[in-house]
């Protein structure tokens, strides 16, 4: 009898012990969570959701916001705004799912504006071209770098002799009247810049009328214009026309984020005619003519 209560006092002694213990222990990991603090969230950064490339302009629907797993290794210089990256221009290939830095793209309109080397500013299979323009033809000094524009040409057209080329009548006895045509051609051409490269960016339009043979290229604003090289010589054409007198050209400002190419008709007087329902005016067998005062009168 006195074994048994014996085994049980020993029971109870190590039971209380063995509480004793896991309370110590308890404490114990209390103390070294409250050292460590609070678990930190897993940090959020700007991740590419599409391959970007290299001259590209940054938009917003090529960008994600995503919160990264823990033991994710996380740039020092990741961007955390995906704000901060739309509207630049990628400065190298990059892959989706890469998480954006600093480095991989640039601002191309400031950059422009610091007389950065132009051939830098822009990715392979475009070419920068210049063109003369004034205020009638610049969008009245809106223009600045970054714009995308929308060009119309106009041309006046005469029949010539298929052989000599010669305008006809060969006789030369009547005057044939030009017939004047309007088209847009080039769509959504990027302005690289607006004004000389030797100088500070500007704006356009600081000339009077438009680009014509007598305002000289060292007179004139100039725009740089990026162009596939095809593109590159239709403008060369139009320059020419315009130098020859036998075209003028204008510029449209497109709004921002509008890349739609679109397709127009020619204007000509016929189309305004038909279009606009105009009347032409009946030939009539008499006309008034002007009055002369006789007196004191004046003629209002």
């Amino acid at each position: 009898m006195k074994g048994g209560r014996l085994i049980i006092l020993v029971g109870l002694i190590l039971g209380l012990l063995a509480g004793v213990l896991v309370l110590l222990l308890m404490s114990q990991q209390k103390g070294v969570t409250a050292a460590k603090g609070p678990t930190p969230e897993p940090p959020t950064v700007v991740r590419a959701a599409q391959n970007i490339a290299k001259g590209d302009e940054i938009r917003l629907d090529s960008l994600q916001l995503v919160r990264l797993d823990p033991s994710e290794p996380v740039p020092a210089t990741a961007v955390k705004d995906p704000m901060a990256v739309v509207g630049m221009t990628a400065a190298l290939d990059i892959p989706q799912g890469t998480i954006i830095q600093p480095q991989m793209y640039f601002d191309k309109t400031a950059e422009a504006e610091a007389g950065k080397s132009a051939a830098s500013l822009f990715q392979p299979g475009r070419v920068a071209m210049e063109f003369p323009v004034g205020d009638l033809s610049g969008v009245g000094g809106a223009l600045k770098s970054g714009d995308h524009v929308d060009i119309i040409a106009s041309f006046e057209m005469v029949n010539v002799d298929p052989d000599t080329q010669a305008v006809l009548p060969l006789d030369g006895k009547n005057t044939q009247s030009p017939r004047m045509v309007v088209q847009l051609t080039l769509q959504d051409i990027e302005v690289l810049r607006v004004g000389k490269w030797t100088g500070p960016a500007q704006n356009a339009g600081a000339g009077n009328g438009t680009a014509t043979a007598n305002a000289s290229k060292t007179e004139a604003n100039m725009l740089t214009l990026l162009v596939q090289q095809q593109d590159a010589l239709v403008l060369q054409f139009l320059l020419d026309k315009i130098n020859e007198g036998q075209a003028s050209v204008s510029f449209v400002l497109r709004a921002k984020d509008d890349n739609k190419v679109v397709e127009t008709e020619s204007v000509t007087l016929d189309y305004l005619v038909k279009r606009f329902k105009i009347v032409t005016p009946p030939k009539r067998g008499d006309i008034t003519v002007p009055l002369t005062a006789k007196g004191e009168l004046q003629v209002r």
